[in-house]
């Protein structure tokens, strides 16, 4: 990032759940972040694709999407610890210099484990009537595996030691390219579904009877197994992770 003139500062501001906080910058040309003795965080205006302002645990955070999914910067970059005066300021920096959609967006707090997921870009959402509960980046995903007919489990990336950034590296992003501190000691390890019913999808495509060409097939899927795939595909999950310890013979 290259330093401008126009730039605002905001202090006591954590990276993608960093243990200590650190200075956010924003400038013509983006935005960075930097803690105490830390390595420098930026973001080019040019990788930005929207943002979105909400209430978060530290204050109110600024969530921001990157327009590539994957690599260096990709997938969904937050700073978390602003206070709510500073919304109007920051609004006016994502219209006037980076020209990029910045909404504000109210989070459920009914306390409801009853909803619709949502899949995006970059993270899989859980609504409740219409308000994101929580979101899960794909960047955070290690595995997933259907433990029941209509049950999907996700496991998360965790930290093997103190070097250890905690998530799934070859999708990039802060905490990909060592940049995003671990979390806490206590860490949720696992998150399950419950999806029941089916949905229909495109199989592939077949010929018919008269030859009149190619059409595309529909199957109907169950609901878990769906999301399943889908997850399997954005968080470029391998078919084989992790070490083998055992090998059984048939």
């Amino acid at each position: 990032m290259t330093d401008s003139i126009f730039r605002e500062s905001f202090d006591n501001i954590y990276l993608d759940l960093s243990k200590e906080p650190g200075k956010c910058r924003l400038a013509e040309s983006g935005l960075g972040w930097k803690p105490a003795g830390g390595t420098t965080f930026t973001l080019d205006k040019a990788e930005l694709a929207h943002a979105q302002w909400s209430k978060a645990a530290k204050g109110y955070e600024l969530r921001l999407h990157t327009k590539a999914s994957d690599g260096k910067n990709g997938g969904v970059v937050q700073l978390d610890g602003f206070k709510q005066d500073d919304h109007d300021t920051i609004a006016k920096c994502f219209k006037v210099w980076y020209g990029v959609e910045f909404v504000q967006k109210e989070h459920a707090l009914r306390g409801w484990n009853w909803g619709k997921t949502e899949v995006g870009k970059n993270e899989l959402m859980f609504n409740v009537r219409n308000q994101p509960a929580f979101e899960l980046p794909y960047s955070e995903i290690s595995n997933t595996n259907l433990p029941g007919k209509n049950e999907l489990a996700i496991e998360f990336a965790l930290q093997n030691d103190d070097k250890d950034t905690g998530t799934n590296g070859h999708l990039g992003g802060a905490r990909g390219q060592g940049k995003k501190s671990s979390a806490a000691l206590d860490q949720l390890t696992e998150i399950r579904f419950y999806i029941p019913g089916q949905e229909t999808r495109k199989a592939g495509k077949a010929s018919d009877d008269e030859g009149s060409g190619d059409e595309e097939e529909e199957e109907d899927v169950a609901a878990a197994m769906a999301l399943y795939d889908t997850l399997v595909a954005k968080a470029q999950i391998g078919e084989v992770a992790g070490e083998t310890f055992a090998t059984f013979l048939e």
